[in-house]
């Protein structure tokens, strides 16, 4: 968690000192976190046993997080998803500090118009961001894997793009959101068993989702503006009004 919120408040530093936008570095620290992993698993962290697929030496068994219980085979981190969701959203929803985290996300402008410390934010959503995401390969090494791994370069991050979009960035429709994604990509292998559909038939899925949510974002914009101008502009005179005037 601590290395995630490092990595990812590189992001919130360069917004600050530099005006990156942090959306832009935070996907090419993206890039970067994976070649030095990529090096690292296939250099000095390797385990000499694994000679066709690299990875770190497997973990012991006292450091494997186990299953919620023995008819529900899930691991804890689906516990620590939804907990983090509920903090999130008492957080944004219910203090002062997630107001102020909103508004910094809808609109910076405004932000700055009323006097919000916009770059303190920003690297405040750099931190915590990062630190979820250090908890979730956490959870991903220690309760799935055994290892770190190529199984861990999986696109999560773009996956959880798409939840956020798909939930409209609100913390409880990220549960139901990432629950029905996970499923999605969970089918993978079903579908190329059963129905003989390639394995990248999830990715298809996946990307004509979001191209419909981007659609539907840009879409929606434009007709909301057309709202307001047919709403503001002024009424037609009538016929009896002419007359009098």
């Amino acid at each position: 968690m601590t290395v995630g919120a490092l990595w990812i408040g590189l992001s919130g530093w360069m917004r600050q000192r530099r005006g990156v936008n942090e959306t832009i570095s935070s996907l090419l620290l993206s890039y970067i976190a994976l070649a030095l992993f990529r090096q690292l698993v296939e250099g000095p962290l390797r385990d000499p046993a694994s000679l066709n697929k690299p990875s770190t030496p497997p973990l012991d068994d006292a450091y494997m997080i186990g299953t919620i219980s023995d008819s529900f085979e899930v691991h804890w981190g689906l516990v620590a998803g939804v907990v983090a969701c509920l903090l999130a959203y008492v957080l944004v929803r219910h203090s002062v500090k997630g107001f102020a985290l909103a508004v910094v996300g809808g609109n910076v402008r405004t932000a700055l118009m009323i006097g919000l410390p916009v770059d303190r934010l920003i690297m405040l959503s750099c931190l915590l961001g990062g630190a979820a995401a250090g908890l979730a390969g956490m959870f991903e090494v220690t309760a799935v894997q055994g290892s770190a791994n190529a199984a861990l370069i999986a696109g999560y991050g773009t996956s959880g793009i798409l939840v956020a979009f798909a939930a409209r960035h609100h913390p409880l429709a990220i549960i139901v959101c990432a629950i029905l994604l996970g499923g999605l990509e969970a089918s993978g292998g079903l579908l190329q068993r059963r129905l003989g559909l390639p394995d990248a038939t999830t990715l298809i899925l996946e990307g004509l989702l979001f191209t419909n949510l981007l659609l539907w974002e840009a879409l929606g914009g434009r007709i909301a503006a057309w709202k307001i101008r047919l709403t503001a502009a002024p009424a037609p005179l009538g016929k009896g009004a002419l007359q009098h005037g």
